[in-house]
This record gives structure tokens, sequence and C-alpha cells, in this order.
């Protein structure tokens, strides 16, 4: 069972769990796209480590603003995504299958943290 605050909307606790979903869901696209072999990739990728950091963060730290944490690692991310234009020229190729999923996986996770991020920071404010 959900738990709910007053109003009945979930609880911090789900929207901090979608945050975490978010992150781990991004690095596994973004490692996708370093496995398929999109071009521009360092020999590391940096993008899923922060990523996995980042959620791991936000689901072992107890303190209530540990999803600002995931949610600047998200947003990081994104920004270098859109700025980079590798993520959406890939989704514009959807005959390199692999690569176009890997970039659709990346973008829906990295959707989903920061929309859960907003919504964790959200009631975090809120909480007394």
């Amino acid at each position: 069972m959900t738990r709910t605050d007053v109003r009945g909307r979930p609880s911090a606790d789900r929207a901090r769990s979608l945050l975490v979903v978010g992150l781990v869901v991004a690095a596994l696209g973004t490692l996708g796209e370093y496995l398929t072999g999109v071009p521009g990739f360092p020999l590391v990728p940096p993008g899923p480590i922060i990523l996995v950091a980042a959620a791991a963060a936000v689901a072992l730290l107890p303190w209530r603003w540990a999803p600002a944490i995931g949610l600047v690692a998200a947003l990081f991310i994104l920004v270098g995504a859109v700025v980079s234009g590798v993520p959406l020229t890939l989704l514009a190729t959807p005959a390199v299958v692999g690569q176009f999923l890997s970039a659709l996986v990346q973008i829906v996770g990295l959707l989903l943290a920061v929309v859960a991020g907003v919504a964790a920071l959200t009631r975090a404010v809120r909480r007394p």
C-alpha cells in the first residue's frame, strides 16, 4: 500500500523511489549508447557513473535534501545530451535499432528523474 500525505497524494518516498529508478534507467540507456558504438564517448563514459552515484546517494542518504543530488545530476546529463544533440540525432534514425533504443531509454529515464526529482524536492520543502 502506498503511503499518502494528508491530502491523499503519494508520499515523498514514492517520488524519491521514482527518482532513483529514473536515474538508473538513464544510466542504462547511456551505457547502451556506449556499447552500441555511438561516437564521441571516452574510454570510460562518465554519464553512467554520475547517474549511478547520484541514484545511490538519493537511495542511501537519509536527509530530506538528498533528491537534490539526483535532480542536479539528471539535469546535468539532460542538458549535455540536448546541447550535444547526439540522443536527438539517434532518435531521428530508428533504423539503427540498438542506438535508437538506447537513446530512447536514456531520455525517458532522464525525464522521469527530472519530474520525480522536482516532486520529491517539493515535498521535502513542504515537510516540517
